[in-house]
């Protein structure tokens, strides 16, 4: 066996998500498939992302004895695109990750855990070398801005491989990759070796393999091990901890005569969305591996410093991890799927990806001729547009200075955008989970046919022709669900209604403004706005606003005026119509024909004024964006349930002592007033449990669930966890921060024992962490026990104190 010193290991995890942004507002919409989070980032970051980053360590009895950062010891990458996500809304996970990365270079000569991604996901085999060389410059230059050091390695999307993408990755300095074994077509031990050719077995990944280059470059290539990967993903071995840690010892083999790396590479989420607790069986194998003399933790940049490629291999061109058929999951009908249903095939791939090709080299060639006329190299402005991204398109002036033939006007300079923006969707809408699931219809080919809807917005004006031969590409994806719509149903239906102008961006502020409390006078999502009048004009029920106002794209700087009129109904019903400002004279005319008519005459009679003033179509309610159209439904909706709470109420009381007497008496209640109790309930529950947002505990919660338990009805307790939950973390830290103590514990105790009464589970691990980080640092500072109180607290979180 090799000496411990020669034994090492390198866990890898890939952590990403596809951009789920809404492109026209560069912010996620709430996907009530991620219920009850607003959307997948969220949900996956609750379950991922964050715990890895305060991983729990339990001991045999259940209790929390350490916490451990996984990032700190473990090789990982991060998608571009959900770290810039994660940046805004995430903070603290994020700062934990990138702090990660910079204790591994300190432990590791040098050599950070993280490494970099091809920008958006895109396989790689199937794109130009034009895209490619954007893809891994965006990803670097990404990874640059966010870890504060060049990468040393880069994961290729799925490990979709050829060997044009190795050379252009060591044309801009990388180093490694990581495959999967089933991906080398041959090796040899030394360069004047014998070729061995791969056809049943398996390559050895206990060893980098030098894979040399058409051009003459040559770049390392790490093949993880299968066996072990596979039964993480897929075979349950993160449900204990020790096992997890054997099994990778069990990779090690006497027969070696090199230095051994066993290294192992699985989608980052295996480690607590896909497997729940995962981070914590994560947590424990590297606990007992740190007690191991003969096996060394480490990563791939470190590994390949000190023990530099001998064997050589040759790579299986254009294959992947994830398709028995190289990378026909994402062109094909190859047979790859997540689940075979009878009857269902995966035939729309090559139509989609045939629809999508069809829109690059049109725009391709709109964007070489229109962006020659005023950049020095068109492409190279291409690659260097990712900073104008990353820094939220503040410097848009020094990226036009640095890339312009000359000093451009305002509207060269709102052209020049958005052609660049016609390239930044261009590259998401091949993100790769386009094409991975089983239908056309799922949410990820949605997601990036709305960057196809993108780009066909801002390059119709080039090319008048380019939608309808879109269209006619896209019809011949047909879905597997009924009522099997072809792609160009989906996108008219589903796509196509979400295209957003400056137009609807104006109507969208305007009706906000009618029902939110505190209008957003300085503009929405990416969008600058500007009031220059509003007036409005009540009369019974019905409202008229009218308004001139500017509305700014922040990311193509265009601006634009308009005259805007929104008449409403009541309730949910509204209409609102919207043309450009022609000049204060015509604003004035419509301001002066419109007000006053909702007192004079019929609705009727204000409805055709404002078609006489605004000819054409209009916005309604489903015309908004979906948080807030949502917010108006759920205002609207609670101002109904309130109106009919009071009547049911009433009935509630005026019957209950009856009630009591039918129920004592054994006799059947009526079911209209069970129905009754259980809404009255209900809703006295929820007011009690909104105690906690404002600090105070919910002392009448128990008597509200014995009235309840009496009538035989259980209240809708799903957000009480949640809102319990909140409420003890808040405590805590109050508790931290040493803000009134003494009393903190019993009241933390106090909720805990609701829990237990109302038989409420309630996830206890982030208040587990930040107690054992309280007491942790408590027990530095003091030199005598804790306070009994503390101690007591302890035992009901579980939490081992040092």
């Amino acid at each position: 066996m090799n000496p411990a010193k020669d034994r090492f290991i390198c866990i890898h995890g890939h952590f990403y998500q596809p951009p789920r942004e809404n492109p026209w507002l560069r912010q996620i919409e709430i996907q009530e498939s991620a219920h009850p989070w607003h959307d997948w980032n969220t949900r996956i970051s609750k379950e991922c992302y964050a715990p890895n980053t305060q991983a729990r360590i339990l001991d045999e009895k259940g209790w929390l004895v350490n916490i451990i950062n996984n990032y700190e010891h473990i090789s990982f990458n991060f998608g571009p695109t959900l770290l810039s996500w994660m940046e805004e809304h995430d903070p603290d996970t994020f700062q934990a990750i990138v702090d990660a990365d910079r204790t591994s270079r300190k432990n590791r000569s040098g050599h950070g855990n993280a490494i970099a991604q091809a920008y958006n996901h895109m396989i790689m085999p199937l794109a130009s070398a034009r895209d490619k060389i954007t893809q891994v410059i965006w990803g670097i230059k990404d990874f640059c801005s966010r870890f504060g050091r060049d990468p040393e390695g880069m994961w290729l999307p799925e490990a979709a491989v050829d060997l044009e993408t190795l050379e252009i990755l060591v044309d801009h300095g990388i180093r490694f990759t990581i495959l999967a074994p089933g991906q080398a077509k041959r090796y040899r031990n030394s360069p004047d070796g014998r070729w061995v050719t791969l056809s049943q077995e398996s390559i050895d990944p206990s060893r980098p393999y030098l894979c040399r280059l058409p051009n003459g470059n040559e770049i390392a290539v790490f093949f993880y091990d299968g066996p072990i990967s596979h039964d993480i993903a897929f075979r349950g071995l993160l449900g204990n901890g020790e096992e997890f840690k054997n099994r990778l010892m069990g990779g090690f083999s006497d027969k070696r005569t090199w230095p051994e790396l066993v290294n192992i590479a699985t989608d980052g989420e295996s480690y607590g969305h896909h497997h729940r607790f995962g981070e914590m069986a994560l947590a424990y194998a590297l606990t007992r591996l740190f007690q191991l003399k003969d096996v060394t933790l480490t990563n791939y940049g470190e590994f390949l410093d000190t023990h530099p490629a001998t064997a050589e291999v040759e790579i299986v061109e254009k294959s992947s991890w994830s398709c028995a058929h190289g990378v026909g999951r994402w062109y094909k009908d190859c047979g790859c799927c997540v689940q075979h249903k009878p009857g269902w095939n995966q035939k729309w791939r090559t139509p989609l990806r045939a629809s999508l090709n069809l829109i690059r080299d049109r725009v391709d060639r709109i964007y070489e001729a229109q962006a020659s006329k005023l950049l020095k190299d068109p492409w190279s402005a291409r690659n260097e547009y990712i900073g104008v991204v990353l820094d939220n398109h503040d410097t848009i002036p020094r990226f036009l200075a640095d890339n312009s033939l000359r000093q451009i006007s305002d509207e060269e300079r709102v052209l020049l955008l958005k052609l660049l923006e016609i390239q930044h969707n261009r590259m998401l809408m091949y993100t790769s989970c386009g094409w991975f699931f089983d239908d056309i219809s799922g949410i990820e080919s949605l997601q990036i046919l709305q960057y196809a809807a993108r780009v066909l917005q801002l390059a119709s004006p080039f090319d008048e022709s380019l939608e309808q031969d879109f269209l006619e590409e896209l019809a011949g994806a047909r879905s597997n669900v009924r009522p099997f719509p072809s792609g160009a149903d989906i996108f008219t239906r589903q796509i196509q209604p979400n295209v957003t102008g400056l137009d609807k961006v104006a109507a969208h502020m305007t009706v906000s403004s009618v029902f939110e409390r505190e209008e957003s006078l300085g503009g929405v999502y990416n969008y600058e706005a500007e009031v220059h009048d509003s007036v409005r004009d009540d009369f019974a029920d019905r409202m008229l606003v009218v308004r001139h106002v500017s509305i700014v794209d922040r990311v193509t700087t265009e601006k634009q005026q308009f005259a805007v009129a929104m008449f409403y109904l009541g309730g949910v019903d509204f209409r609102c119509s919207v043309r450009n400002f022609e000049s204060p004279d015509a604003y004035a005319k419509i301001k002066k024909g419109l007000l006053g008519v909702l007192s004079r005459h019929s609705s009727t009679e204000l409805i055709r004024q404002m078609d006489s003033h605004f000819p054409g179509t209009y916005f309604t309610l489903q015309d908004l964006f979906i948080e807030q159209r949502q917010s108006i439904i759920d205002l609207v909706t609670e101002r109904m349930y309130r109106d009919q709470a009071r009547l049911l109420n009433l009935f509630y009381k005026e019957n209950k002592s009856l009630a009591v007497f039918i129920r004592e008496n054994g006799a059947h209640l009526p079911d209209t007033f069970l129905v009754a109790a259980q809404l009255v309930l209900n809703r006295q529950f929820l007011k009690e449990m909104g105690k906690l947002s404002k600090g105070r505990f919910p002392d009448k919660l128990a008597s509200i669930l014995d009235e309840a338990k009496f009538w035989k009805i259980t209240p809708d307790i799903s957000s009480a966890e949640k809102l319990i939950r909140t409420r003890i973390l808040e405590l805590l830290t109050a508790l931290c921060g040493d803000s009134g103590s003494e009393s903190i514990p019993s009241e933390i105790i106090r909720f805990l024992d609701l829990c237990r009464d109302m038989d409420l589970p309630v996830q206890l691990g982030e208040a587990q962490i930040l107690f054992f980080r309280t007491s942790r640092q408590a027990c530095r500072l003091e030199t005598t026990p804790l306070p009994r109180q503390l101690q007591e607290l302890a035992q009901r979180l579980r939490v081992v104190i040092a």
